[in-house]
């Protein structure tokens, strides 16, 4: 044994089947721990996988769980591709709590995608091209074990090493086949046999699956809910479930609305419904394997890439430049500009002018209504109108508020005839009494004073207010 409390099988210094000599522990997990050892005789390095065997596993059941895995190992050794670290030997060593399986496999130095995504700016992410330029690798991988009958189970960022590649290698690697599943031919999501499950029920919470939480049948169908997963953190830079404790993420993990880049407002264009096929709750639902989703995917790529630019483009766009924005103007987004509107000013100048023209309208009647017809009505905006001319000498100001002489009369129903005569005469007499000497005339003593007057050049046809609204 060793005094590193990581070192829960108490490997370091010691020598497994005669040849791979264990010098340090690298990492430990759910399903076991990593240790870096070396060939004795080839002096080359290796990694060994050790697997934890669950407590409640002895006799002949811990028997039966050996002999599953060495079933497996020999399953996975046959995986010939690139992007697969290889499994090199097997055994098993004996330590306090039993015989415990372990696995020699390849040595791959690099950098894991879960400490690439840590270094990243938070929430800047990949571009579809780039992303899955980086992850076709790993969905060849597993269409390649997936065809063979193999599940991975917990495909994630900590289990896939970026590596600086030769020309025509593959520029990433999927670790950790130690939990692999080894599937029957006629198994489904819902029905057939499983021929070896020594990683039981372990998953990775962040990448779990539903049906890993239920404890339900797992298998490709397993794998593509992962890859989805991997992707869109990719494309988001950063987890597609936030939360932080289990609780909350076993409830976002069963909640219908899953985990899509839409939901987090990263446009994907047509990607969208793949990946929500991909993370489907019900593994019915999803792509049976890693390599209908990619087919999926590239089917898409270049619409997707589109989207996700202009995306991007849009929201840098809603960012005003300082320079070209005036000292105490408002900040307008250029995408979602405000209506036109009118000054605070206008909203009780515009009333006010309506409620004093409205007596003049009552009082004083132009000319024209003398005919029965209503005067013409006039809807153009307000307009500057030349002020009326002024009378030789000044008088007092009248008692009664006159509007502009241009005031345009809304439309009026013309007056019975004894009214609207009534209204003339009144109009008459205060014309008279206020008229001889003054210079603001209404009614129909003005109108008689302006048909006297050499006639001005006509106007359009609507008369408006004299006065402009800033």
């Amino acid at each position: 044994m060793t005094g590193d409390k990581s070192d829960v099988f108490g490997l370091v210094g010691r020598t497994l089947a005669g040849k791979y000599e264990v010098e340090r522990f690298v990492a430990k997990g759910g399903f076991g721990s990593v240790y870096y050892a070396r060939h004795i005789e080839l002096d080359a390095p290796v990694a060994i996988k050790v697997l934890m065997v669950p407590d409640r596993y002895e006799g002949e059941l811990r028997a039966e769980f050996l002999d599953g895995f060495r079933l497996e190992a020999r399953t996975i050794a046959a995986l010939a591709h690139p992007a697969i670290a290889r499994v090199l030997d097997y055994g098993s060593v004996s330590i306090d709590s039993g015989e415990t399986p372990w696995m020699a496999l390849d040595w791959i130095e690099g950098r894991t995608l879960e400490a690439d995504l840590g270094a990243r700016p938070a929430d800047v992410g990949r571009s579809p091209v780039e992303a899955l330029d980086l992850l076709r690798p790993v969905f060849d991988a597993l269409s390649c074990a997936h065809q063979v009958g193999i599940a991975h189970r917990d495909i994630k960022p900590a289990n896939l090493m970026l590596v600086k590649a030769r020309r025509g290698e593959p520029g990433m690697r999927v670790l950790d086949f130690g939990i692999a599943k080894v599937m029957e031919a006629d198994e489904q999501p819902g029905s057939g046999q499983t021929a070896t499950q020594t990683g039981g029920s372990s998953y990775s919470l962040f990448y779990a699956a539903p049906e890993q939480l239920s404890r339900a049948r797992t298998g490709p169908w397993t794998d593509v809910h992962a890859l989805a997963l991997v992707l869109v953190e990719m494309l988001m830079g950063q987890r597609a479930y936030r939360s932080v404790d289990s609780v909350a993420i076993y409830s976002d993990i069963l909640d219908r609305e899953r985990p899509t880049p839409g939901r987090f407002g990263v446009d994907v264009g047509p990607w969208e419904p793949v990946l929500a096929r991909a993370l489907a709750q019900r593994p019915m639902d999803r792509y049976p394997n890693a390599d209908e989703l990619l087919s999926a995917l590239e089917a898409s790529l270049s619409l997707a890439e589109a989207a996700w630019r202009s995306g991007r483009s849009l929201a840098s766009s809603r960012v005003p430049a300082p320079e070209t924005v005036p000292a105490g103007a408002k900040r307008v987004s250029p995408v979602e500009v405000a209506p036109e509107r009118r000054p605070p000013r206008a909203r009780w100048i515009v009333p006010a002018l309506a409620a004093l023209a409205l007596p003049l309208v009552a009082l004083g009647v132009r000319a024209a209504t003398r005919s029965d017809a209503p005067a013409p009505v006039s809807t153009a905006r307000p307009a500057l109108a030349p002020a009326p001319p002024s009378a030789p000498a000044p008088v007092e100001p009248p008692a009664v508020l006159a509007a502009p002489s241009a005031v345009a009369p809304p439309a009026v129903a013309a007056a019975p005839a004894p009214l609207r005569a009534r209204a003339e005469a009144n109009d008459i007499g205060a014309s008279l009494r206020r008229g001889r000497r003054g210079r603001a005339l209404v009614g129909p003593v003005a109108s008689a004073q302006r048909s006297a007057a050499p006639s001005p050049a006509p106007r359009p046809a609507a008369a408006v207010p004299s006065i402009v609204i800033e």
